[in-house]
């Protein structure tokens, strides 16, 4: 609920610094290994928001893969279960690739 409030207030302040622009839709990016459950926010948001100043403003989420890119070879890749060595060539030496589409 804490997380859900703390957006509601971004959005506010992103209106507010809009000259009060009445706000639509809100887009949130939710990283896979962030350990918020979307459904539950989403419920949380739907919640504070009915009734209120905020009413009726609709929510898009999008997962964010955990990705990191090889300083060996080059490659981006999807970390899968936990493990941040490169895919392709298996060197550990990665770093964050920042937020890829995946088709």
């Amino acid at each position: 609920m804490s997380i859900a409030a703390s957006v509601l207030e971004t959005v506010r302040a992103e209106a507010a610094n809009h000259g009060g622009a009445r706000v639509a839709r809100a887009g949130l990016r939710i990283g896979e290994l962030s350990g918020v459950e979307p459904e539950s926010l989403r419920f949380c948001l739907e919640t504070l928001v009915t009734g209120s100043d905020l009413d009726p403003l609709a929510f898009d989420f999008e997962i964010c893969p955990w990705t990191r890119r090889c300083r060996a070879c080059g490659a981006v890749f999807h970390v899968l279960e936990w493990n941040p060595a490169c895919s392709a060539c298996g060197s550990a030496d990665t770093e964050a690739a920042g937020v890829i589409k995946w088709n």
